[in-house]
């Protein structure tokens, strides 16, 4: 089921090689992976649910349609003489539509760019990708994903849609993220967020979360072609700057239920520091103090045959990156319908 972490993105990309450093990046996410499904393994012997608080449907299964949109920004602080300093960079995500079939553990999804809803709203090269795993389990939320964007967008004017394009530019970054929910016995996040429960009574709960991720950008070719008043950032850039990055934050989401659980709406506010690692080129100290805030809100119908909810987010981390201060904002917003469904009498192809 798609929630409000998960953006659908296009994508059209060329094969490369990539270095024997740049896999050792990914080693400690498969590492906090591994340590994420164990510790969960581990919580599920001593958790039981509040039945009182948090019900089952008899229709387990169901069909999903959806549609939202996403958008993520790039602003940069502190560049002396440099005209990006007072723009934000765009990825070129667009809104988009799909469907979802869950039937017993199979899990199918389809989803499709809507056409001319893109940041840039025409035909160019500039690409963004995504990918996003997540899983709830009692306590846990477990996530991990990556996100590439191949080629941002400077916005010179919103209203005159005025862009100037960098399509040399790229921006990786892979993350995991494991959340514990403190009062998971009587507050239920897949309630809240998707309706796959019903949460028949108001409930709240503390929510921890560590999250580490690493982010690179590069520059493909010179930078001799763009504006010289955008020297000194595409500069930084031309040196392929990466950072590791440990974010901790902490919040609150509280679920307010209304006619026994068919109307609920559930706000959420998270934030915290982190610490920042600069990997290439090294500067200054070590380790660096930066932060990070998160916004969410849900609301909707949770029906026995049938349910909606809208999901919105607005998410900001603060890097000290690139010899200024970058701040990266996601927002997004989506709307689902859903209907359930029973089982069939048999299985199918005797496996589902």
């Amino acid at each position: 089921m798609p929630t409000v972490y998960i953006g659908k993105y296009s994508y059209r990309g060329t094969r490369g090689s990539s270095s024997n450093r740049s896999k050792l990046f990914l080693l400690p996410y498969f590492i906090f992976f591994i340590a994420g499904l164990l510790s969960i393994c581990h919580a599920s012997a001593q958790f039981m649910i509040d039945s009182d608080y948090i019900k089952k449907f008899e229709k387990e299964n169901d069909v999903e349609v959806y549609t939202g949109a996403t958008k993520t920004s790039f602003s940069f602080r502190n560049f002396v003489n440099d005209d990006i300093s007072q723009y934000k960079l765009f990825a070129n995500t667009s809104a988009y539509t799909g469907f979802t079939i869950d039937y017993n553990w199979l899990s199918l999804d389809f989803s499709k760019n809507i056409p001319n809803t893109s940041v840039a709203r025409q035909s160019t090269s500039i690409k963004t990708f995504g990918v996003h795993l997540h899983k709830t389990h009692n306590n846990f939320l477990f996530e991990a994903g990556t996100n590439k964007y191949r080629g941002l967008i400077l916005q010179i004017d919103r209203r005159k849609r005025e862009f100037e394009y960098y399509e040399d530019i790229n921006y990786r970054s892979y993350f995991t993220r494991i959340s514990y929910i403190f009062n998971a016995e009587r507050f239920s996040l897949k309630a809240a967020r998707n309706y796959s429960l019903l949460q028949a009574k108001s409930a709240g709960s503390f929510i921890a979360t560590v999250s580490p991720f690493f982010q690179r950008f590069t520059l493909k070719g010179g930078f001799n072609e763009y504006d010289r008043s955008d020297s000194a950032f595409l500069s930084e850039i031309s040196k392929k700057p990466s950072s590791v990055n440990l974010l901790i934050s902490g919040g609150y989401t509280y679920n307010f239920i209304f006619n026994e659980g068919e109307w609920s709406i559930n706000p959420g506010i998270f934030a915290g520091p982190a610490i920042e690692k600069d990997l290439y080129p090294k500067q200054g100290h070590s380790l660096k103090l930066i932060a990070n805030y998160q916004l969410v809100l849900n609301g909707g119908y949770n029906g026995q045959n049938y349910y909606f909810h809208i999901n919105a987010i607005y998410n900001n981390v603060i890097n000290h990156f690139m010899n200024s201060e970058m701040s990266i904002q996601n927002r997004g917003i989506s709307l689902t319908v859903g209907y359930r469904m029973g089982k069939l009498k048999n299985k199918i192809f005797g496996v589902l």
